[in-house]
């Protein structure tokens, strides 16, 4: 393949994106997005480059909201859980492996809450690495 111009480039992701919206639902936010860049790419009016451009930031917008609401969800689960196998031990002092699974499920609740820390204020998770 030889070195594409600018207009090249275009035309190319055009037809690309036009491969992929074959393969998408009619109905589906990933699929107005691409149709939203393609918009972008196939028009010369600045109102409709302006549009395109809004509807990519609202979808990404969008997919955080559903990210951190996912977070929320699965920080409620753990909490819950938490809660069960506490009262559960309270009836089985020695057993192990339920003090294992408590601290197992305490340790998911400290990172899943750095997530969503991390969400709030850098619109990204915060990475963490156990050993």
């Amino acid at each position: 393949m030889t070195l594409l111009n600018e207009t090249e480039k275009v035309k190319l992701l055009i037809g690309l994106f036009e491969k992929h919206l074959a393969k998408l639902p009619n109905e589906s936010s990933f699929r107005n997005y691409i149709e939203s860049i393609q918009d972008f790419l196939k028009t010369d009016d600045s109102i409709l480059q302006k549009e395109a451009i809004s509807n990519s930031i609202l979808f990404f917008e969008n997919l955080e909201q559903h990210s951190i609401s996912e977070i929320d969800s699965l920080i409620s689960y753990f909490e819950r859980y938490l809660e069960e196998l506490e009262a559960e031990l309270q009836g089985d002092l020695q057993n192990e492996f339920l003090k294992g699974k408590i601290k197992g499920i305490k340790h998911a609740l400290v990172i899943i809450r750095m997530m969503r820390h991390g969400r709030s204020y850098q619109g990204e998770g915060v990475n963490i690495i156990i050993d």
